[in-house]
C-alpha cells in the first residue's frame, strides 16, 4: 500500500474499532504527536519509516481480527450452573457464601457472567495487593462515593448505602484477602443484610477457618458452600461445538488434551485454530496434539 492507502486504512481501523491514536502510537513505538502529524500529512520527520511501521501494525491487526476473540463464548457448563445456583441463593436469601475450585475451572468467567446478567450484583476482583482499606476503597467508589477517608468511615458509608437493598457483593479471588478484610466483610454482611459471595481457590476455606480454628465467628456465618470440579465430557462437547460448529467428534480429542481444565481448553481451541489457519488445514487430532505441545499442560 502507498502512503495514502495506509492513512485511509489506519483511519478506518481507528473509527470502526475505536482504536485511539495513543494506542497506535504505543504499538508502533512513536509518540501520539507523530501519529497525529503523519495522519494529517504535517509530520516533518521520516514519513517513509512511519509508513513501514504503520503497515506492520495494520497487517498484525488484520491477522488478529481474522483469528477472533481468544475467549470462548460463555456456555452454561455443569460447573457454571452450580456457581450460578450458589450465587443466586446468596443473592435472594441474603446469605454469606463461599465458592471454591482449583485454578482454571471457570469460576471467574461464571461470576462475571452472573454480574453481567444481574445488574444489582457488585463484583470486585481482589489481588495480592488488597488490604482491608483497598477493598473498601474499591467498594466505596463502586457505590458512588469518592473512595476517600479512613476505613471506618468508608465502611459505614458502604453499610448505609447497601442496607436492605437486597444486592449481592461478589469478591473474586478472595483467597488473597487478609483476615481483617474478611472480618469487615462479615460485619458488612451482618449490618447491611445483603448477600456476600466469596469466590476463590480451595485455600480460601482454610483462610476462613484459621490455622487453629480461631476465626470461628467468621466461618460460622457461611450459609452456602459450593465446591466446583473440572469439566465433564458433556461440558467439553458443548464448548467445542459452540466454538467450532460442525467439528463433530473432534471434541473427544480436546477433552483428553485439556485434562478437564476450562482455561486449558480455551487455550487449546484458540491455538488449534491458529495452527490450522497458518497451515491452511482443518482442525484434526494431529493439530490438537501440536497445540497441546505448545502449552504448559
Amino acid at each position: 500500500m502507498d502512503h495514502g492507502q495506509l492513512q485511509h486504512q489506519l483511519k478506518l481501523l481507528m473509527e470502526e474499532r475505536g482504536v485511539s491514536g495513543n494506542r497506535v502510537a504505543a504499538a508502533v513505538g512513536v509518540s501520539p504527536a507523530v501519529i497525529s502529524g503523519w495522519l494529517k500529512d504535517s509530520y516533518s520527520g521520516d514519513a517513509a519509516r512511519i509508513d513501514e511501521l504503520v503497515s506492520v501494525f495494520l497487517e498484525k491487526e488484520k491477522e488478529k481480527s481474522a483469528i477472533g476473540d481468544k475467549k470462548l463464548a460463555f456456555v452454561q457448563t455443569s460447573g457454571a450452573k452450580r456457581i450460578f445456583e450458589a450465587l443466586r441463593m446468596c443473592h435472594i436469601e441474603g446469605e454469606l457464601g463461599v465458592v471454591y475450585a482449583d485454578a482454571g475451572c471457570g469460576k471467574t468467567r461464571a461470576v462475571k457472567e452472573y454480574s453481567k446478567r444481574y445488574k444489582d450484583a457488585l463484583l470486585i476482583e481482589a489481588d495480592l495487593g488488597f488490604s482491608a482499606k483497598i477493598l473498601f476503597k474499591e467498594l466505596h467508589q463502586r457505590l458512588g462515593f469518592d473512595g476517600k477517608g479512613n476505613i471506618h468511615d468508608m465502611f459505614e458509608d458502604c453499610c448505609q448505602k447497601l442496607n436492605d437493598t437486597g444486592r449481592l457483593l461478589i469478591i473474586d479471588e478472595a483467597e488473597h484477602l487478609p483476615y481483617r478484610a474478611l472480618e469487615l466483610l462479615r460485619r458488612l454482611f451482618d449490618k447491611a443484610g445483603i448477600g456476600v459471595a466469596l469466590v476463590g481457590m480451595p485455600r480460601l476455606v482454610f483462610n476462613l477457618r484459621g490455622r487453629r480454628g480461631e476465626f470461628a465467628q467468621l466461618y460460622s456465618r457461611v450459609g452456602i458452600a459450593c465446591s466446583v470440579s473440572g469439566l465433564k465430557e458433556t461440558d467439553v462437547e458443548k464448548l467445542v461445538h459452540t466454538a467450532l460448529p460442525g467439528s463433530n467428534g473432534i471434541w473427544e480429542n480436546f477433552y483428553k488434551a485439556s485434562k478437564q481444565n476450562a482455561r486449558h481448553l480455551s487455550q487449546l481451541i484458540y491455538r488449534s485454530k491458529r495452527i490450522a489457519e497458518i497451515n491452511n488445514c482443518k482442525i484434526s487430532a494431529q493439530v490438537i496434539t501440536r497445540a497441546a505441545e505448545m502449552l504448559l499442560i
